[in-house]
């Protein structure tokens, strides 16, 4: 039997941008989820937002300009945005849903000055992470109050978050029967405890209003689920107007005085208009800008779907548009891109069920290997040279199959000496029936060993899951638990499927 790869990276802690998209950056609870929820493809009946926070937020973004044909609703206890049901006509697909002006955004721009050089000591702004800016940004809006121009935005913000990197205790850790994510939420937890120390002791002015741990964490959680990134735009379209007008005021002033030739007058300052433009799309290639943008993170995420924020040049605003014919009453999603389950909970505080975009990170395989086979010093040693001894140790398993450079590692080790010889290159593309029925009998035992090392059942957590009540029983990062390690069970599965069929 030939053993098919497919090539799986591990979850990417930030969202890939193009050149004329904005993509939501974890880094990537959906922006307006109970972070308790796994979001659903299926859209049940909406119960629209009617109390007096709701209402004043959207009074208010239209008092930023903000252009919005969407409203707040639940749907089975999940907040989004759907097409209202009043709605006179139905958005044709293209069409503009919302669009929020920059200015109405709390934006991040790449080597940005600090802004509150009397709150934040300028040498800690230039070396912190995006994110910690942001954060920064986002609690100087909060510390405003009333006074802040987005003060019903940050009014709507989740007063906290579940997110793993909050888990203190290692045993509720443990419930999330992932090594691998394990790993990455403690190596987070350490960065942002060093982002916070290094805050307190050289951060902030003398005198100036200190930053709590709890705030400075909620900042950071709001931002790593709420933020989109893309290509960054210095100049808006009126920017580039009026340095048009300036360049041909000073040519047409030139040939008027008689200080140059009209025809070389002319052709420089073209020459200076189109390098400018040039110059910003190749710097816009290079460099990145944040922005947390109201009403559009209200928008919940799903793999499926098409829609996706972006920057719109000739208005200096950011949109979202219809992806399709959507139905009144139905709610509206956008992609976050190809995310993982071990980003979107890690990152944004959620799950997402059936994600089409999911993995297994297996650690364990090269032991799983000597249950079934005798490891050669020689080869792993190979292995390690050519760069391939990597693709055993973190292994990101699809529903569909392992790796390709996984498989290739595999069968090197599996042959025969006759066989080994003929070098790596050789087990790229497959290898004899022998070696491939030894390499899907290994596969096979490293899946079900993998699952029968992780203290629970696909049945027992999806019963567990259905029987606990959100209102008692299980805690929120409990449910997030028992709901990630279901997802990543079901890839396990869907591999042994896939491997025996």
């Amino acid at each position: 039997m030939q053993v098919q790869g497919v090539s799986v990276g591990p979850p990417h802690p930030t969202k890939r941008a193009t050149p004329s998209t904005l993509l939501r950056a974890p880094l990537l609870a959906p922006p307006s989820a109970t972070p308790t929820q796994t979001v659903q493809q299926a859209s049940p009946a909406p119960v629209y937002l009617q109390d007096s926070k709701t209402l004043g937020f959207l009074e208010a973004a239209k008092q930023l300009g903000i252009k919005n044909k969407l409203r707040p609703a639940e749907f089975s206890g999940l907040r989004g945005m759907c097409l209202p049901m009043e709605s006179l006509d139905k958005p044709a697909e293209g069409e503009v849903l919302v669009s929020v002006p920059r200015r109405s955004s709390i934006t991040l721009a790449p080597k940005q000055r600090c802004p509150f050089p009397d709150w934040i000591k300028t040498e800690y702004w230039q070396s912190a992470p995006w994110f910690a800016k942001l954060g920064l940004l986002l609690l100087r809006e909060r510390n405003l109050g009333q006074a802040s121009r987005l003060s019903a935005y940050v009014a709507q913000l989740p007063s906290s978050f579940d997110h793993p990197v909050l888990w203190q205790e290692r045993a509720r850790l443990q419930q999330l029967q992932c090594p691998a994510m394990i790993q990455q939420v403690e190596e987070q937890q350490r960065e942002w405890a060093g982002l916070y120390k290094e805050l307190c002791d050289k951060g902030v002015q003398p005198g100036a209003q200190p930053v709590s741990r709890e705030d400075f964490f909620w900042a950071l959680c709001a931002v790593r689920s709420r933020t989109f990134s893309g290509p960054y735009i210095g100049s808006t379209l009126a920017d580039r107007l009026r340095l048009g007008a300036f360049v041909g005021v000073l040519a047409l002033t030139n040939i008027s005085l008689g200080l140059a030739d009209a025809q070389r007058t002319l052709s420089a300052a073209v020459a200076v208009f189109l390098f400018n433009i040039i110059y910003e799309v190749v710097l816009s290639r290079s460099l990145k800008q944040y922005a947390m943008c109201p009403v559009i993170d209200f928008i919940n995420h799903s793999s499926r779907e098409q829609s996706e924020v972006s920057y719109d040049y000739f208005l200096d605003c950011y949109t979202v548009a219809a992806s399709k014919a959507y139905a009144k009453g139905e709610q509206i999603f956008v992609s976050y891109g190809s995310q993982t389950n071990y980003s979107l909970l890690q990152y944004y505080g959620f799950v997402e069920a059936d994600n089409p975009n999911d993995c297994y990170l297996m650690t364990n395989i090269l032991k799983w290997l000597e249950d079934r086979a005798t490891l050669d010093k020689g080869r792993l040693e190979a292995l390690e040279k050519d760069g391939l001894l990597s693709s055993l140790k973190l292994v990101s398993v699809a529903p569909t199959g392992f790796p390709a450079s996984t498989l290739q590692a595999l069968r090197f080790l599996l042959a025969p000496d006759a066989e080994a010889s003929k070098g790596l290159s050789a087990f790229e593309s497959g290898a004899s029936a022998e070696i491939e029925a030894r390499l899907a009998e290994v596969l096979v035992h490293a899946c079900s060993s993998e699952l029968a090392s992780l203290g629970t059942t696909l049945a027992e957590d999806q019963a567990l899951l259905k029987s606990a009540k959100p209102a008692k029983g299980l805690s929120g990062p409990d449910r997030l638990a028992v709901a990630f390690r279901i997802e990543k069970k079901k890839v396990l599965h869907s591999c042994l499927k896939a491997l025996t069929s």
